[in-house]
């Protein structure tokens, strides 16, 4: 895609603020004279240009590397090692993004067990990367062995990007989340968890890192992974800060050999979230199988609208509901059936019958409202269930559906179709005992027929002394 200039311009400089305001940030949060203990502007960077590509070109990287540099020289550090490190920095970032950029954008949004096991091994060729370049520069800057400087480096940058990626390749859109609106969260899973990560510090122990496991598990069983993802991210974090300020009794002195049980745990609890995110994006698939089976199960493919089986056990549990009220609501049943439909199809084809299907039931959605039922039977017979409305009242809603489809024109091949409804109607009124469904069907298609013997494009109804609209 081309943009304009100004747009790729204000990119670029959305892209420089962030990247200078998460380096000042993760620059001001870490220990003086030491390596961050969580340093997030790496994967955050690379999570970001995954998501909007469209500053992912060597224009944005060398921006991403300044902005790093500035803040960096801002908060005193030396122009060398400014230079240098924010370069092993930018590696991450790069190799992260080369690696996931290509893959489907179904695996690189992590919604299969393939993403997730792309994005961990992205992680760690991009910790690799930075660990090496680090570890070649290192020593005029750290006092610690070449091993434990590499070791540093990767363990953070690997465990930061596996806890922080996840969350930015799963979040919805902002239109997602506006369409999902609110929904009820399951609580005991996020409770178990939370009191596992209690349990966990307050019992300590190199074990106790695996703790969580189970809870985990059971959250990615339950929630979507975006919220997996927050979840993981909050637990591994939590687990890194209490294993660094020796809350969980690892024992760790200022020495070269405690650095490397701290790094140890960090991988450690890296790998902990690879189970708990693959069962969710497992687990999401699922429920999207399972959605879409229903649907097609319960929406006719061809006209939108409710299968002969979904209608059946609506329409059944609206009688049942009715029975169980002490002050029993009317109800009305139509059948409507297109006149000369086989006609149409004879002359003008089935391709031509279809398209009258889909604009006939469109119509009908149009003219019906929110818990109004509406099905199609097979063919071209359709049914409608008004809950609340007395056939008496409803023969005025059938009149403006027979209304609405004469006015419906078919186009095809510059000339206009014209269709029309017959309709039949029964029900019961108020505080009566309604028939069932098979019987108020048996009626309405009675009355569909006494609609099309009298000349069609007419609504009848099952009561003989009604009149004829």
């Amino acid at each position: 895609m081309v943009f304009p200039a100004q747009t790729r311009l204000l990119h670029y400089l959305v892209l420089l603020g962030l990247t200078f305001a998460l380096t000042l940030g993760g620059i001001l949060a870490r220990p003086i004279e030491s390596l961050s203990l969580f340093w997030p502007v790496n994967a955050v960077l690379a999570g970001v240009l995954l998501r909007y590509p469209r500053q992912a070109t060597l224009p944005g990287f060398a921006l991403v590397w300044l902005a790093m540099v500035a803040a960096d020289l801002l908060c005193g550090s030396a122009w060398l090692p400014a230079l240098w490190f924010n370069l092993c920095n930018l590696g991450v970032v790069v190799t992260v993004w080369l690696l996931l950029s290509r893959l489907p954008r179904l695996h690189r949004r992590m919604r299969t067990p393939h993403g997730v096991l792309s994005l961990f091994g992205a992680c760690a060729a991009g910790a690799l990367v930075a660990a090496s370049m680090a570890t070649a520069m290192a020593a005029p800057w750290f006092e610690q062995s070449l091993r434990a400087t590499w070791l540093a480096w990767f363990s953070e940058q690997f465990s930061t990007s596996v806890l922080v990626l996840p969350v930015l390749l799963t979040a919805p859109s902002v239109a997602a989340l506006v369409r999902g609106g609110a929904q009820a969260i399951r609580l005991a899973p996020l409770l178990v968890l939370l009191a596992s990560l209690a349990f966990s510090i307050a019992f300590g122990g190199p074990g106790a890192i695996a703790f969580p496991i189970a809870a985990l598990l059971w959250c990615a069983w339950t929630y979507s992974p975006f919220l997996v993802s927050l979840l993981t991210l909050t637990a591994g974090s939590t687990l890194i800060v209490a294993v660094a300020q020796n809350l969980m009794h690892f024992s760790l002195p200022q020495s070269e050999p405690g650095v490397t049980t701290l790094m140890s745990a960090r991988l450690g609890i890296a790998m902990l979230v690879l189970g708990p995110l693959v069962v969710a994006c497992v687990s999401q698939a699922n429920r999207s199988l399972m959605a879409r089976l229903a649907h097609q199960a319960s929406i006719d493919h061809l006209t939108g609208v409710l299968t002969r089986s979904a209608f059946t056990r609506r329409a059944n549990a609206l009688l049942d509901s009715r029975q169980q009220h002490a002050q029993a609501l009317p109800l009305t049943l139509m059948m409507l059936d297109i006149d000369h439909f086989k006609s149409i199809n004879d002359a003008h084809g089935h391709a031509v019958g279809d398209q009258v299907l889909r604009q006939f039931a469109g119509t009908l959605q149009d003219q019906l409202h929110d818990g109004e039922l509406l099905a199609r039977l097979g063919g071209e017979e359709f049914v409608v269930v008004l809950p609340g409305l007395a056939p008496d009242q409803a023969k005025f809603i059938a009149e403006r559906l027979r209304r609405a489809v004469q006015e419906l024109h078919v186009l095809h091949a510059g000339q206009q179709l014209q269709i029309t409804v017959s309709i039949g109607l029964a029900g019961c009124a108020a505080d009566t005992p309604a028939p069932t469904l098979d019987e108020l069907l048996a009626q309405a298609d009675s009355a569909l027929y006494r609609a099309k013997a009298h000349g069609r494009n007419r609504v009848e109804q099952a009561e003989a002394q009604r009149q004829v609209l």
